[in-house]
């Protein structure tokens, strides 16, 4: 784990990164949707720490590194002060890092992987594995058990818990989950338990990006469901492995995949359209 910056509650200073309303002009909205990942407001979480993470080499035989995640320490989120932390990890493969941090840290973790061999149960101490993953219902992909997040904390008994992180690296399913759980607003899990965000959002299978239009605004208004709920980003990281691609309005190459980290905070200048009590 490591530390980035230092925080009380509802800085004044805080400033977000806003989703602008969709454009019409296609260009014009995946530059605006590009440009609202990958430049979140430095101002929007004083202290960042990174849990996990695992070293290998990319496609140009660079060490980078892999499978950590950003959470926000700010005294508004009570990830440092509660005493039942609470995380759901969704996408192990072989890297439990993350998992591992959160336990140090004192959180009780339940991670999630369908296509690993990893038997289901407590892993280590605080950590249970599950061998289902996430998606937009409950049923099967690929041959694969998958629930919405909704029946997962029903399962698990934590539908009046609060859900400090939510990780998801799920190759490509979370736009199905963001989806879902914006269909469902201010009856969701994600608006009604869960403080923090992090996903590996994934755009390699739809490239290019002029060919995939109505897919970025599926994307775009699942985003800006989100930002309804009051989640902003705070932190993002590209994720130079994965596919380059063009994007309008941008002057070099893009990665394909990227890291986000979100906040769902009451401490936004201007109020998110949803509020939890």
């Amino acid at each position: 784990m490591s530390v980035m910056s230092g925080s009380s509650v509802c800085r004044p200073d805080m400033e977000v990164t806003r989703l602008p309303p969709m454009p019409d002009d296609d260009d014009a909205l995946l530059h605006a949707l590009f440009r609202y990942l990958s430049e979140p407001s430095r101002a929007a979480c004083d202290r960042v720490l990174r849990f996990g993470g695992m070293s290998h080499l990319d496609n140009l035989k660079s060490l980078r590194l892999d499978g950590h995640k950003y959470v926000c320490a700010d005294a508004e989120f009570t990830l440092l002060s509660s005493t039942s932390c609470l995380v759901y990890s969704f996408g192990i493969s072989e890297d439990w890092s993350f998992d591992f941090d959160m336990e140090s840290f004192g959180c009780t973790v339940h991670a999630f992987d369908p296509t690993t061999n990893d038997t289901a149960g407590y892993q280590n101490g605080s950590i249970f594995f599950h061998k289902h993953g996430i998606g937009g219902w409950d049923g099967q992909v690929d041959g694969m058990a998958v629930r919405s997040l909704d029946s997962i904390a029903q399962r698990l008994g934590h539908a009046a818990r609060t859900v400090h992180y939510l990780k998801l690296d799920v190759e490509g399913s979370e736009w199905a989950v963001f989806e879902q759980q914006v269909r469902d607003a201010e009856q969701s899990t994600l608006f009604r338990n869960v403080e923090q965000l992090g996903a590996e959002l994934h755009f390699t299978w739809h490239l290019p990006v002029t060919f995939h239009r109505e897919f970025y605004r599926r994307v775009y208004r699942a985003l800006l469901g989100l930002q309804e709920m009051g989640f902003y980003p705070f932190a993002h990281e590209w994720n130079w492995s994965s596919q380059e691609m063009e994007v309008p309005g941008f002057e070099h190459k893009l990665p394909s995949a990227m890291e986000v980290a979100w906040v769902k905070s009451r401490c936004a200048p201007e109020p998110a359209r949803w509020r939890t009590k």
